[in-house]
């Protein structure tokens, strides 16, 4: 009867363990809530007011009676008026650029708005019922080179003149309104961002984006008056005239007086800080640095990059970016006192307080986002901007009430509830007893090399959609297993992840996101402008002094913890053509890279092919079992899945798609029959799925977990994201998080074994020809779409026409419209 009890007991138990965990799916959650491929959650505050691409800035008419923002995105910018007591748009202006920068004329009748990579400034006359009529351009750069480009403007307190920020320049302009002629022009630090004048009009103040200093100026003649270094990547500032309280049984005796006369308050993006600094009549002190993390020990990653104040400044709302939130501040006293924060919508981007201390946030990306449930539309060349993400993804303004201690108390819960990190995350995390993965960074494990593939835009259903298992549709499949014969078989014979997300839209954010666990907030404002062909610079990879993440790079976080590296074609530069030599490399962007890059690994380039990028990581795996050691972490760029489309002539689409697959398969291959194998694993992700075809989502993406610790032949639904991958990478070579994105974000514990399985892989052998081009067209062929695209980098055409060039080539058939699930980015 006892053994009877006991059978009956471990019945039960092998059951219950055995149940299928609730899949955790991204969208709509039974809460209300919308759950994001990042792991946040969205509950913003207030009223949503729906807004076109990217709204960045907004300005206040004189009287408070309108809102005038600016959308800077993708789509065709433009200037949003809203009524602020009606709460609605009443009108919407089209302008040829817009980038940051607008201000009105001190009687509120001209607003002048900053015209982008156009080098313009445009002009406005403003009506007492919100009306904008299109007046005079001020061209200030007859024609407009690659780094032409203004971003804020201020108009001095007299309104005699304007300024603006060219920021690739590192300079301010000063323009005459009368004339609409530059009549000199100011050296900055680099990367000018926020441009504020002194009340009195006698100085003005510039932040440097790329430097981390504030810099004040004389008005009068230009010259420098100060220079005060901040942190990392210093954004707004606000001007505060009003005397803080003094400290309680402080009599404000003229001794205890502090020896400024204003304050300004200078959000650092970089960081989780907002700086304090006093200004008198020709110095600046720093006086308080204002901490906005939302825990004590949060990684960075709020980005805190613009302000406003109270009408009576009180009170400081920091728009913090990167956490969907506004932190809110008592600077009533000396000293400030953070009091909470408000959740609002997706990647604020700026705030203003009306007179009613009604709370106005413009939110980049909006409240949610949109969902396509059949698929991607890569459908007619006209960019095919209806489906494309960076065109359907809006913004909203949200118009939230005046705050009192109970609803900020609620409002501060929710926002920290839609945070996945907490501290706790930093400490031991519940790892499976016997997992390789470690439950805290650098314990043991029997993992001590990681490889690190990142490949180009590929979709889930796109590659796995015919697996026959996991989450797949094959009637979405456009490189099924005759074009990725090695990544199926790798999908089957390790582990199946069918629930993995990219956290990036383009390659532009995607290397970064990728390699940095954030894409900061140079890179997110800027990148809309370049893919809609406005801006014609892409420098996004390395190179850019702006675009450094909050925490650097992994490369960056390994070096840090004597990590051993080699890099295979990350932030480097190719020469035209290789070398005698074989060099195929003229310059590495990092510092830290330089020293362990191999300049013989060609980067993007689908001229040449991914095997001969295996070859040469196999020439350099040869030395490595020479020696017998290997590089505890391998980072390598494999990009030619990203093709040609059908351009008459070029590699075929199925040609570079199975070339990048039998590259990744060689490497893997030879790993597996290497003396590394048994302490190896290998990550393989997308940079990013470019609304590629997937049922799902447009962000769901094919990603890989290779190592003979992996869970032979099973299907793991875990909701996975690109710093999930991070994370565990992290966890394995002793790294912290960088940023609270790798902090929060769940390790792949789920995709890995106690028991290794040992034996060697054998990678397929190619059944495309990896050298088949794409046929001439018969005479009167409709053009395929991308005749005028280019591909000397990963991602300087619009990718959603790309997709609709191959759909119709592959599939012959008109491309299903796009995916976009709720929560996607």
């Amino acid at each position: 009867m006892r053994i009877t009890y006991v059978l009956a007991f471990l019945v039960i138990v092998l059951t219950l363990s055995s149940q299928t965990v609730p899949r955790e799916q991204v969208g709509p959650q039974p809460d209300g809530s919308f759950l994001l491929n990042s792991g946040w959650h969205l509950r913003p505050a207030g009223n949503q007011l729906p807004l076109d691409t990217f709204p960045m800035s907004c300005v206040l008419s004189k009287d408070g009676k309108f809102l005038v923002v600016m959308n800077g995105g993708f789509n065709p910018p433009s200037l949003s008026v809203i009524d602020t007591a009606a709460q609605r748009e009443v009108g919407r202006t089209p302008v040829s650029d817009a980038w940051l920068g607008m201000t009105f004329s001190p009687d509120g009748r001209t607003l002048w708005v900053s015209g982008g990579s156009r080098a313009a400034i445009y002009e406005f006359a403003f009506g007492s019922d919100g009306s904008l009529k299109p007046g005079r351009t001020f061209t200030l750069v007859e024609h407009p080179a690659r780094q032409d480009f203004l971003g804020d403007l201020a108009i001095s307190p007299d309104g005699r003149l304007l300024y603006a920020a060219d920021i690739f320049h590192d300079s301010v302009l000063v323009v005459n309104p009368q004339s609409g002629r530059v009549i000199d022009r100011f050296k900055t630090g680099r990367r000018p961002y926020r441009i504020v004048f002194q009340p009195t009009g006698a100085s003005f103040f510039v932040t440097s984006w790329a430097d981390g200093t504030l810099q004040r100026f004389q008005t009068s003649n230009g010259s420098l008056m100060n220079t005060v270094r901040l942190g990392p990547h210093p954004t707004d500032i606000v001007w505060s005239d009003r005397k803080p309280k003094a400290p309680e049984g402080d009599d404000e005796t003229e001794s205890a007086a502090p020896p400024w006369t204003a304050r300004l308050f200078v959000s650092a993006a970089n960081t989780n800080n907002v700086y304090v600094l006093g200004v008198g009549e020709s110095d600046i002190t720093k006086i308080e640095t204002i901490n906005i993390a939302m825990t004590p020990r949060q990684p960075l990653g709020m980005t805190p990059s613009a302000l406003a104040t109270s009408p009576d400044q009180k009170t400081l709302y920091v728009v913090c970016s990167d956490a969907n939130a506004v932190a809110v501040a008592d600077i009533g006293e000396r000293q400030t006192r953070v009091e909470g924060f408000v959740p609002v919508g997706w990647y604020p981007t700026a705030a203003r307080v009306l007179a009613d201390g009604t709370l106005v946030v413009i939110n980049g990306k909006g409240a949610r986002s949109y969902p396509n449930p059949q698929g991607p539309n890569p459908s007619l060349f006209q960019y095919g901007r209806d489906q494309y993400v960076a065109h359907i993804q809006t913004g909203t303004a949200s118009f939230i009430a005046h705050l009192n201690d109970e609803s900020l108390r609620q409002y501060t819960k929710t926002a920290l509830a839609n945070s996945p990190y907490d501290d706790a995350k930093l400490d031991p995390l519940p790892a499976p007893p016997g997992n390789p993965i470690p439950a805290t960074p650098g314990d043991a494990s029997p993992i001590k090399h990681v490889i690190y593939i990142v490949k180009e835009n590929r979709s889930w259903d796109q590659v796995l959609g015919d697996m026959g298992k996991g989450n797949c549709d094959p009637s979405l499949v456009l490189f099924g297993e005759k074009a990725t014969p090695n990544q199926h078989k790798l999908a089957r014979d390790f582990v199946l992840l069918d629930n993995f997300y990219v956290n990036a839209d383009v390659s532009a954010d995607g290397h970064n996101w990728s390699t940095a666990a954030i894409a900061n907030d140079y890179v997110v404002k800027m990148w809309p402008s370049n893919y809609a062909g406005r801006r014609q610079v892409y420098d996004f990879e390395g190179g850019e002094p702006a675009a450094l993440p909050p925490a650097a790079y992994l490369w960056t976080n390994a070096a840090q913890h004597g990590v051993t590296m080699r890099n295979y074609g990350h932030w480097v530069e190719n020469l035209d053509k290789a070398a005698p030599d074989g060099t195929q490399v003229e310059k590495v962007y990092d510092p830290v890279l330089a020293h362990v890059t191999n300049m013989k690994f060609r980067s993007f380039d689908l001229d040449y092919p991914d095997v001969d990028r295996a070859k040469v990581f196999l020439d350099d795996l040869a030395g490595f079992e020479r020696s017998s050691e290997m590089p505890q972490l391998i980072l390598m760029r494999l990009g030619n899945d990203h093709t040609f489309g059908v351009r008459y002539g070029e590699l075929s689409p199925f040609a570079l798609v199975a070339d990048n697959d039998y590259a990744v398969g060689m490497i893997v291959e030879a790993i597996s029959k290497s003396p590394f194998w048994a302490s190896t694993a290998i990550f393989i992700v997308e940079d990013d799925s470019q609304n590629g075809p997937d049922h799902v989502d447009s962000h769901r993406s094919p990603a890989f977990v290779i190592s003979p610790y992996t869970r032979t032949g099973a299907v793991d639904s875990t909701l996975y994201n690109t710093t999930s991958v991070l994370r565990t990478m992290e966890l394995i070579l002793g790294l912290n998080p960088m940023t609270h994105y790798d902090g929060g974000a769940t390790p792949m514990y789920a995709a890995f074994a106690k028991d290794p399985v040992l034996r060697p892989w054998q990678a397929e052998q190619p059944r495309t020809s990896l050298k088949e081009r794409n046929p001439m067209p018969p005479p009167g062929a409709k053009p395929s779409g991308d005749e005028a695209m280019e591909f000397r980098e990963a991602d300087e055409n619009d990718d959603d026409a790309l997709n609709a060039v191959l759909w119709r080539a592959i599939r012959k058939t008109e491309p299903p419209v796009p995916v976009e699930s709720y929560f996607s980015r």
